[in-house]
């Protein structure tokens, strides 16, 4: 059994990914363990359970708890790694309430050795997302916001012209010509449903003893409750690991997600079509036996049709952690 935990500081130029950004210091505390069985000469179960609390000090909180089982049956003399994967998760968030949700996971996974030098993986999941309060549409983190007025997560009123592209309603569902008083958007709506399908393909390279890398194409598809809030989305990404020395590691890596908004009612086209999220991030790590002491900095950028769906974040963090 391995535990591990974890402490550390840092700064989020945009904790809620709003366009009109609340900053906040932080500290964060993570701690869990890792357990493997070896339930026949090669069946193999690992389980996973961890927990983090993220404090911000000038907006709210929030944590989140997960457990997972990995199931694994090598074959081919260790070449084929085929696993199930399952899993449970609860996330609470008091200053984005409208993300706080409970989820269930459920998958396949497949790591095929091709080489010396790479490795496939395929994964292919479900998870189930039971969203616990009522919310606007396009009010979670990174979701915008609501253009009629403001939210306990920081979001403000906006601007005027803005208002008007929101109010694009037709009389059946309560926009400025019907009885609605508002439109759909300025509605709040009952507890989302979701169902997220994920399909991911990866390929390592191990380019050198002390540098290797990954690259990884996916697609995901979202079918919520909340019609207007269904989506396509492919994704895409590299990562590079570099040990320079020999208690040293730097890691970069770049993502990039395309989201395409596919069941938007005609009459809210203009609010909601196709939006894009870019990051990269590096972090250094330094080795002392069990303890490992990092620093890292992320920036995020998501771009919208619309201004008010679009955000830039900044985060830098350092921090301890140890296992044993």
């Amino acid at each position: 059994m391995e535990i591990f935990v974890d402490g550390s500081v840092g700064y989020d130029s945009n904790p809620a990914l709003a366009d009109q950004a609340e900053s906040s210091w932080f500290s964060a505390y993570s701690a869990g363990m890792v357990k493997q069985f070896l339930l026949t000469d090669s069946l193999i179960l690992d389980t996973v359970l961890d927990a983090v609390y993220q404090d911000y000090w000038q907006v709210e909180d929030n944590y989140h708890g997960q457990g997972r089982a990995i199931l694994s049956y090598p074959l081919a003399n260790g070449l084929i790694l085929p696993s199930i994967l399952g899993g449970v998760a609860a996330y609470r968030d008091h200053y984005v309430e409208a993300e706080e949700r409970n989820e269930a996971l459920a998958g396949i996974d497949v790591s095929v050795i091709l080489s010396k030098r790479l490795t496939l993986g395929l994964e292919h999941t479900w998870k189930w997302q039971d969203y616990l309060n009522w919310a606007k549409p396009f009010s979670g983190r990174g979701q915008g916001r609501n253009p009629q007025g403001g939210t306990k997560s920081g979001h403000k009123k906006a601007s005027e012209p803005e208002v008007e592209t929101a109010w694009m309603g037709s009389p059946s569902d309560g926009g400025p010509n019907g009885h609605g008083g508002g439109g759909i958007l300025n509605k709040e709506q009952p507890p989302r449903n979701n169902l997220l399908v994920h399909t991911g393909l990866g390929l390592d390279l191990f380019l050198m003893p002390s540098l290797t890398g990954s690259l990884f194409m996916a697609y995901a598809d979202l079918d919520s409750s909340l019609d207007m809030e269904s989506y396509r989305q492919i994704q895409a990404g590299i990562a590079l690991i570099w040990e320079p020395l020999e208690k040293w590691r730097m890691e970069a890596q770049a993502r990039w997600y395309r989201t395409e908004y596919n069941k938007v009612p005609e009459s809210l086209i203009r609010i909601r079509t196709i939006n894009q999220t870019r990051s990269i991030g590096i972090q250094v790590i330094r080795f002392w036996g069990p303890l490992e002491l990092y620093g890292q900095v992320q920036l995020q950028d998501g771009e919208s049709p619309l201004d008010y769906e679009s955000y830039t974040q900044q985060v830098a963090q350092c921090g301890l952690s140890w296992s044993f």
